[in-house]
């Protein structure tokens, strides 16, 4: 069981609903694996994690980090990725957050100027402490490059030089580029997706197609709900996803993952 966090799994305050949680567990307690699978850099896909318990498995950063058993392999964007992305968002005048496990580094605009939703995408670690740093030129870029993941640029409304700086990037052909909402670019290692990751996980476990099910509630989870048995699109969906998706199910604000949970284990 694979789950996307952000308007997915929680509510619009954070939280995991009790009801949702609740069949989650008793899931659990009949074998049933559940990862979230999600955006976030892996120490805030934590926070969330133990919002539910620590049996959940985690998928972070888009697939670049994944968890099998107590090992979690990670994919990096790489020093030439990492390059292209700041000249080319330097050029446009848009920031970016840049990510290792447990760091945020920007390069304009501070974490905390962001919408409340990116905020607490960026800012806090498992501990609740605040851990970001400004990247002070390309060579402090590169000094770093061996700890980044992935990355995600956002613009505050949804603008041309987006649209513009997506374009340049993918042309690269050294990462690939997401989004997560109208207003970002969610910056990916080559050939990564949480698809990849799920893939993966499949394979360890030795779990057949038919047996699995994804959630999920924007386009960068159309790649992992198409690699599924059961493509789940929460009701908060855009209508592309939704006509993409196996099933569509009720909002995250309505307990959706646990309302077709309960119906599909009837």
């Amino acid at each position: 069981m694979f789950m996307d966090i952000d308007g997915t799994l929680i509510d619009n305050h954070q939280n995991v609903l009790p009801e949702t949680k609740r069949t989650i567990e008793k899931l659990q307690q009949r074998g049933v694996i559940f990862y979230i699978a999600t955006g976030r850099m892996l120490s805030l896909a934590e926070l969330i994690r133990n919002k539910i318990n620590d049996q959940v498995e985690i998928i972070a950063s888009n697939g670049s980090v994944y968890q099998k058993g107590h090992h979690f392999h990670k994919e990096h964007l790489g020093w030439n990725a990492l390059k292209e992305i700041y000249n080319i968002t330097s050029e446009l005048g848009l920031s970016t957050n840049f990510f290792t496990t447990d760091m945020t580094y920007y390069t304009r605009e501070k974490p905390w100027m962001l919408s409340r939703l990116a905020r607490v995408r960026v800012m806090a670690d498992k501990t609740g402490n605040r851990r970001f740093e400004k990247v002070r030129d390309l060579e402090h870029l590169h000094q770093l490059s061996s700890q980044i993941i992935n990355g995600i640029t956002i613009d505050k409304t949804k603008s041309e030089r987006l649209d513009e700086a997506r374009e340049k990037m993918e042309a690269t052909g050294l990462l690939k580029v997401s989004s997560s909402s109208p207003n970002n670019l969610e910056l990916i290692p080559r050939r990564i997706s949480k698809a990849t990751a799920v893939r993966a996980i499949m394979d360890k476990y030795g779990i057949p197609l038919e047996r699995t099910i994804a959630f999920g509630n924007d386009m960068n989870d159309l790649e992992m709900i198409k690699a599924v048995g059961t493509g789940v699109a929460m009701g908060n969906s855009p209508q592309i996803l939704k006509d993409e998706a196996d099933a569509v199910t009720d909002s995250n604000v309505e307990n959706g993952i646990g309302n077709f949970l309960e119906s599909y284990f009837k």
